[in-house]
């Protein structure tokens, strides 16, 4: 099982128009950490897709998320993020086959 973890900051750009004066982290901005965490744990590697996402919790700024990837075949993880102790998103992200 691989781990990670990431904080979404209060000064992040998105956060202003997403709500105003209830700032939630969308839901792409978090995607895009469990992807990033996940080329950081498996170099020269790619993403090729989310084929299955959910979204359990809301997501304010300032939290850190706890990232955990468990391998389901050679290039099919599935995905938990928590956060004080309840999943907030959960899901499967695919890597990219490489051509020999």
């Amino acid at each position: 099982m691989l781990k990670a973890s990431f904080i979404i900051p209060h000064t992040h750009p998105s956060l202003p128009g997403h709500f105003p004066g209830h700032p939630i982290t969308p839901g792409v901005v978090s995607l895009d950490h469990v992807a990033q965490n996940l080329l950081r744990l498996i170099p020269d590697s790619a993403i090729d897709g989310f084929p299955q996402v959910k979204f359990l919790q809301p997501l304010p700024p300032g939290i850190e998320v706890f990232v955990s990837y468990q391998l389901k075949n050679e290039t099919l993880y599935q995905f938990s993020c928590e956060s004080e102790d309840k999943i907030i998103l959960s899901g499967q992200i695919r890597l990219a086959t490489t051509e020999t």
